[in-house]
């Protein structure tokens, strides 16, 4: 849920003090959070919830995995946790379980245990995928765009799909030759990436840019009906994004969708596994002209902008200048340390 309004709350957690109210370092967690207006008393269930961080990091599979996002989720005297980055993540969680704390907290364990699983700053960072799915998403970046938390936002070119059973075929059901190091299916696992990338251009105490835009672009499709593997790959990816990237879509727009594919939207409304607050973020569009919200001078002609410096969408990727950050470098080291170690106990 992305609304601020004041929900029922079952949790027996004790309201926090004066004193516990009082972040690291001297801050009010209401202080360090930036990205949106929270009441005193959505503060305080942030406090509450920053206060359980040495519970749930007990309770999670890997006690040494404490990334989200990049960022380093601990307690403050921690090397390289940023307590406003932090807070503004762990309130991410909180609003999308509507401020319950203990909900928030099983979440984030959840959470916690996926990612040390996953490992999606592997899949981000280190792992090289084909052309063919390369070609499928683009990441652009717009320092200078305020509107509508759209700075930073994910194409995914379905036009580009000549043969989506082929594809969904090919890269939907293993991860390749890595099978045993890497969960997940070489589809999904690019487009994790592709999600974890766009994280890295995001501010999270930026109110114009603590969220991502998306761009589903249905140009040349020519599906009248979606394939059992394209539908199940599709849920599994809107289930994932929904359980460990919450509060992070601004929009998403659905683009250059023929009459004939009005099943579409339907379609995503039927998987049961996408809540009404994010239905309300799509834009379901016949034509691709998506310049009242991104500016013509920042778009091609084919997304009805007037840059005639661009032909192409690719023409503006911006993953490649996405650095991982220096907590995620760590955290990425250890796995390959530990991936070699692998193979080396192998071959012995």
């Amino acid at each position: 849920m992305s609304d601020h309004s004041k929900p029922t709350d079952t949790t027996t957690t004790e309201p926090a003090t004066p004193k516990e109210a009082v972040a690291e370092h001297g801050e009010t967690v209401e202080t360090t959070i930036k990205s949106v207006k929270i009441t005193k008393e959505q503060t305080a269930k942030l406090q509450q919830l920053v206060s359980l961080l040495p519970q749930i990091l007990k309770e999670i599979d890997n006690q040494e995995y404490d990334e989200i996002f990049g960022w380093r989720i601990n307690v403050a005297d921690k090397e390289h946790v940023d307590v406003g980055v932090r807070n503004e993540i762990l309130l991410k969680f909180l609003i999308a379980h509507e401020y319950d704390v203990q909900a928030t907290k099983a979440k984030l364990v959840k959470t916690l245990n996926w990612r040390n699983e996953f490992q999606p700053l592997s899949a981000a960072f280190d792992e090289v995928f084909t052309k063919e799915l390369a070609d499928l998403g683009v990441i652009t970046y717009f320092k200078d765009l305020d509107n509508h938390n759209l700075k930073v936002a994910t194409w995914n070119l379905y036009g580009n799909l000549k043969s989506p059973k082929k594809i969904f075929e090919k890269y939907g059901s293993g991860a390749g030759e890595d099978d045993e190091l890497r969960p997940g299916s070489q589809f999904l696992r690019w487009r994790i990436g592709l999600m974890e990338k766009s994280l890295g251009l995001i501010d999270f105490t930026d109110p114009h840019n603590s969220k991502i835009g998306q761009v589903h672009d249905y140009k040349g499709v020519s599906m009248f009906k979606i394939d059992p593997g394209m539908k199940a790959a599709t849920k599994e990816i809107v289930t994932i994004f929904g359980d460990n990237y919450p509060e992070l879509l601004s929009t998403k727009f659905f683009v250059n969708v023929p009459s004939l594919m009005g099943w579409v939207f339907t379609f995503f409304k039927k998987l049961g596994v996408i809540s009404a607050a994010t239905l309300k973020k799509f834009q379901v569009m016949n034509h691709g002209d998506l310049s009242p919200w991104f500016g013509k001078s920042r778009l091609p002609a084919v997304y009805g902008g007037d840059n005639e410096k661009v032909k192409l969408i690719f023409e503006l990727e911006a993953a490649q200048s996405v650095k991982v950050s220096a907590y995620g470098e760590i955290l990425l080291k250890k796995l390959g340390d530990k991936q070699i170690a692998a193979v080396n106990d192998d071959v012995e």
